[in-house]
């Protein structure tokens, strides 16, 4: 018992500092007045440089602030520091916060999409999903249509 409580003792003496990203869920009536920028985009592109990480955008829809088409962000690189996690091709909201030139925006700062559209009521412009079943079912209805029509015409033709 008494290694036990040694054990603990100096586990407890080399315990490094742990860090852990707590935030409000995000409020848009309480956020937004805020926010210098708000959008919604698709990462197209992440890279990280020491603790920092550039995230680039492709903006479907502005809702606040002279955000470009194509926005860089910065983050903090990890998420334990409020940086974000989004991986390239992930649809997101954010609101930013304007450094001098650049975009800041954190893991607190992140919402869903569709909040956005409710709160605004704005059209969303997200990219319809594609339909890989009605092409098929359209291609077999389309190829039978015409397969009937051939077999029609030589019916026809050897009438005359």
């Amino acid at each position: 018992m008494r290694k036990l409580a040694v054990l603990a003792v100096v586990s407890l003496l080399f315990a490094a500092d742990a860090w852990a990203c707590t935030c409000l869920p995000v409020d848009l009536d309480r956020d937004l007045p805020g926010a210098d920028g708000a959008m919604i985009g698709t990462v197209l592109e992440r890279s990280v440089s020491g603790e920092t990480a550039r995230y680039r955008f492709r903006v479907e829809q502005v809702y606040k602030g002279d955000v470009e088409d194509r926005a860089v962000v910065f983050s903090a690189a990890d998420g334990a520091a409020c940086g974000l996690e989004l991986a390239v091709g992930q649809r997101v909201g954010l609101l930013l916060n304007r450094d001098g030139d650049v975009w800041r925006s954190t893991l607190c700062r992140q919402v869903d999409p569709a909040d956005f559209l409710a709160l605004t009521k704005v059209q969303d412009n997200a990219l319809p999903s594609f339909n890989w079943g009605g092409i098929v079912v359209g291609v077999l209805v389309l190829g039978l249509g015409i397969l009937a029509l051939l077999r029609k015409r030589r019916t026809y033709s050897r009438l005359r």
